[in-house]
């Protein structure tokens, strides 16, 4: 039977995620190529050929356990024993995990040669999951009058002649004719639940000039008193994107297309696509 051998674990270090902001990880789409990068500095007892593994354990959205293993028992590199152990994990790997969620990164390395025998367990690194946050509108020959995907008529569109549903090319849009002299104010609200509060988002849509005539359609993105997109000139027929960012002060939070300009004489324009995702 052999004798027990301390080994000194003060400095075994803790696995680090760069992507993650104070404990925070929000996750990505599938398609950025960037993906996260997990590293353990060097530790100790650290030699080329020690076998070390890294497991992700974390909770899908159904609620169920599930783990993501990342190294078994791979062999340190003689350039991870100078730069430190890093693994790089994919976007994709990381899909219909649970908002709110933990995810605990479980590192270890082995004492001897063998296949994580004796292993020693490093501190853990755990953080709180953020599932990406995306909501948008399009519009389509059936939609209604009154209620785009929660998107509501505001104090400047009460009249029944503005905001319809209108073919353009091959596309559906929502045109706001501006019929009264009472266009300016709220055109489009909606009120949104479970946002985070202190999360970073993007509202933005897809606007033009429907026409020429008269006066040039002024548009600006609020919500309350904050002004998120400032009042912005939508001079030419052309489709531009007009948006801007806010951090969410409250769970629910309205959000306000807002028209500057009073007249019904022009004025005149049309959103193809309404947005609101996290950043």
């Amino acid at each position: 039977m052999s004798n027990p051998s301390l080994v000194s674990l003060s400095c075994v270090p803790s696995p680090v995620v760069a992507q993650a902001v104070d404990n925070v990880l929000i996750l990505k789409k599938t398609d950025d190529p960037t993906g996260i990068t997990v590293e353990v500095a060097r530790w100790p007892f650290m030699v080329v050929n020690q076998k070390a593994t890294l497991h992700v354990c974390g909770q899908q959205a159904d609620g169920s356990p599930v783990m993501l293993r990342v190294a078994d028992a791979e062999p340190v590199t003689q350039q991870e024993f100078v730069e430190g152990w890093r693994r790089n994990i994919a976007w994709a790997s990381l899909q219909n995990l649970k908002d709110g969620s933990p995810l605990v990164f479980v590192f270890q390395a082995a004492l001897d040669g063998r296949n994580c025998a004796c292993s020693v367990l490093f501190p853990t690194l755990c953080l709180e999951v953020q599932a990406p946050f995306e909501d948008t509108t399009t519009f389509s020959a059936d939609d209604g009058t009154d209620d785009w995907n929660g998107w509501m008529r505001g104090d400047a569109a009460t009249d029944r002649r503005d905001l319809t549903i209108t073919k353009d090319g091959d596309i559906y849009v929502l045109f706001n004719y501006t019929s009264t002299n009472n266009s300016a104010g709220t055109v489009l609200k909606k009120t949104f639940q479970g946002l985070k509060e202190g999360r970073s988002y993007e509202f933005g849509l897809t606007v033009r000039r429907w026409n020429t005539s008269a006066a040039v359609p002024v548009l600006s993105l609020d919500s309350g008193s904050q002004v998120i997109a400032p009042a912005t000139e939508i001079p030419t027929m052309a489709w531009v994107q007009l948006k801007g960012t806010f951090t969410a002060s409250s769970s629910q939070t309205e959000l306000q297309i807002v028209n500057h300009v009073p007249t019904g004489g022009g004025n005149d324009f049309a959103f193809r696509e309404v947005w609101v995702r996290s950043i």
